[in-house]
């Protein structure tokens, strides 16, 4: 036809190269998308399911900052300041239904006594992702937290709460007898904590190759609030160090999350780094 032209379609034969070269991009995109999906779902996994171990190095500058601020008060119930290790075994998880991760605790964790006006912080670093800190008041009938701090994370995501104990609440008393008992009820903040203690025994520990009087006791803690549970820390304690000796730990509580901890720690040395 003269003045125009006539459309002629290709042969199917002569589309088919050109609709694999249209195609093999968008598979190819579609591909990244899901390595990246799988890669970022592997990361969080992984980053959930594996803890942090701390570096013992990071712990003993930190202390030594410290110590040069505030000279150690020496005197008894009150630990030697330093940073001492603690060989452990256990895990912890959190999470709800599928979306729930479960980690080993590191081998070791980093113990830290430091000084504090009217007696000293203890700083327990499970993981880098797992820190309980409390600041004790020493009088002769005791020691007793006036503070407390819990940072539990899993891929950065979790809590550092930091509150005062109201009213200050006895953790363990001097001298520790046969049968004692103790307890009561204070708040972290909007939590609500109602605990017992007791001395459940009395024994000897190995301690750096010498032969350290030891007195077990149990508490067990009941929490209402944000984040409801209980939790039972069973604990050897050398009085003439001022040190819990074994310390095992077992916790399970709820709230927006839930959350399980079971941990069993054994002092390595009672000769602190300093």
């Amino acid at each position: 036809m003269q003045g125009g032209y006539a459309r002629h379609p290709l042969p199917l034969a002569d589309w088919i190269p050109v609709i694999s070269f249209l195609s093999r991009p968008v598979r190819l995109i579609a591909l990244i998308v899901l390595v990246g999906v799988a890669g970022g779902a592997y990361w969080v996994w992984h980053g959930a399911s594996t803890s942090t171990a701390v570096d013992k190095t990071d712990a003993l500058a930190e202390f030594r900052d410290t110590e040069a601020v505030a000279p150690t008060e020496s005197r008894p119930g009150i630990p030697r300041a330093g940073v001492y290790r603690y060989r452990v075994t256990g895990e912890e998880s959190a999470g709800t239904g599928v979306l729930s991760a479960e980690r080993a605790l590191p081998s070791e964790a980093i113990y830290v006594i430091s000084p504090n006006a009217g007696g000293y912080r203890e700083d327990l670093r499970l993981s880098e992702e797992h820190v309980e800190e409390a600041r004790f008041q020493v009088t002769p009938e005791g020691t007793s937290a006036a503070w407390r701090r819990t940072k539990v994370t899993f891929v950065g995501i979790g809590e550092d709460s930091r509150d005062d104990v109201v009213p200050v609440a006895l953790d363990h008393p001097r001298p520790m007898k046969a049968g004692a008992t103790w307890g009561g009820k204070y708040t972290l903040g909007p939590l609500v904590v109602t605990y017992t203690a007791r001395v459940t025994g009395a024994g000897t520990a190995k301690i750096d190759g010498r032969d350290v009087r030891t007195v077990t006791y149990r508490t067990d803690a009941t929490f209402t609030g944000p984040t409801p549970g209980t939790r039972t820390d069973i604990v050897t304690f050398a009085p003439s160090l001022s040190l819990p000796v074994t310390w095992s730990i077992d916790q399970t509580t709820g709230g927006s999350a839930d959350f399980t901890i079971s941990a069993d720690l054994a002092l390595v040395s009672g000769t602190p780094e300093q």
